[in-house]
């Protein structure tokens, strides 16, 4: 990995101003001391005011918490203190789960996918797999959801529905097909198979596929195959609908990302010798991804992918995933700007970026 966290600015716009919140101050406790006695004491009254506030169906300090956390670091505490809070706690809870799949689908028509979810050809092939056995037993929704209606429900549906399988079977009612209706070309989307049954899923909930890995992805490739549509599937292990959401997310923009800078990089060398890359964040907590020719004179239209960040989005790895990716690619020519653009400013091409305050991460001590 490439050290450029330092090059890059943060402009996700964290609050600056200190909010008085028992939620927020728990957290940052927990960000601070993550393995001392504090720290787990914090996080022990933070996951008990959070269960308080989905029991009592009172979530506005929940929400104002998770809008005012003023770093990646806090933010993070609060949600996966909530994410534990709405896992099974005990054999009269039901434990909900998601399987999310990337999928990279291109066609030369309109295209449309099987939005049905493989129940019976799931349920059959984790019974091959003593470790993942559960999932068998479990009651799984009869089509896929897709992530915009996932993030509709609220925690505190979440937290009603695992009180009971009757509860859990109404939130299912709720939760519609996804649209898997796409232009023609290529898209990256990413869906969810959900299910929920009895408190032995908890244990499951991010265990490594390991040798289920690539029959798992076997299985997703033939349930969408036909219609003159190339699909690839990238299945990810069983997660809590919240962790699905966020993690599925974050790998879905980053194999985007990988599909666009291949194309970008592969259309530029057809007219020029060599690629150059310019990346820069821009105001509002975006990261631009820019891909040109090197030499101006070749007056190539550039090619841009914006990754807008999410409060818990590892800045870090995602440049350090990058700079491996280009490293793939066997792109040298990089710079990486060291101030953020302004919102209605565009990213320079890389002939104006060299002489801009910048750092080629793969010779960081030539600059």
């Amino acid at each position: 990995m490439f050290a450029v966290n330092a090059l890059l600015p943060d402009t996700r716009p964290f609050p600056t101003d200190p909010v008085k919140n028992d939620l927020l101050m728990y957290a940052n406790q927990m960000a601070q001391n993550p393995n001392n006695a504090q720290g787990k004491l914090a996080g022990e009254q933070l996951r008990n005011q959070i269960a308080t506030m989905l029991f009592e169906r009172h979530i506005l300090g929940l929400s104002v918490a998770m809008s005012m956390a003023a770093n990646p670091a806090a933010y993070q505490q609060l949600w996966l203190s909530l994410n534990e809070v709405l896992t099974a706690q005990n054999d009269s809870e039901v434990q909900w789960l998601a399987l999310p799949v990337i999928l990279v689908a291109g066609s030369k028509q309109p295209m449309a996918l099987d939005n049905s979810a493989p129940v019976a050809a799931l349920q059959a092939f984790f019974a091959q797999y003593p470790q993942f056995v559960a999932l068998q037993d479990a009651t799984w929704l009869p089509h896929l959801v897709d992530g915009s209606e996932l993030a509709t429900i609220k925690s505190d549906k979440w937290f009603a529905a695992k009180e009971s399988a009757a509860a859990a079977a109404s939130l299912a009612e709720l939760l519609p097909a996804a649209d898997l209706r796409f232009s023609a070309g290529q898209e990256v989307v990413v869906v969810y198979a959900l299910a929920y049954g009895k408190l032995a899923l908890k244990s499951l909930l991010g265990a490594a596929l390991q040798d289920a890995a690539m029959p798992l992805m076997q299985l997703w490739i033939e349930h969408f195959h036909g219609n003159g549509v190339t699909v690839f599937a990238n299945p990810m292990p069983a997660m809590t609908p919240m962790m699905a959401l966020q993690d599925a997310s974050a790998l879905r923009t980053r194999m985007a990302l990988d599909v666009f800078a291949a194309n970008a990089i592969r259309s530029i060398r057809l007219q020029s010798p060599r690629a150059g890359v310019v990346v820069a964040a821009q105001a509002g907590g975006k990261i631009l991804f820019g891909f040109n020719a090197t030499d101006a004179v070749m007056s190539l239209a550039p090619q841009v992918f914006t990754w807008t960040l999410a409060s818990n989005d590892d800045l870090d790895l995602i440049m350090a995933n990058f700079i491996d990716l280009m490293v793939e690619c066997q792109v040298e020519h990089i710079r990486v700007l060291h101030e953020a653009l302004p919102e209605d400013v565009e990213l320079p091409a890389y002939a104006k970026a060299v002489d801009m305050l910048s750092t080629n991460p793969l010779f960081p001590q030539t600059h």
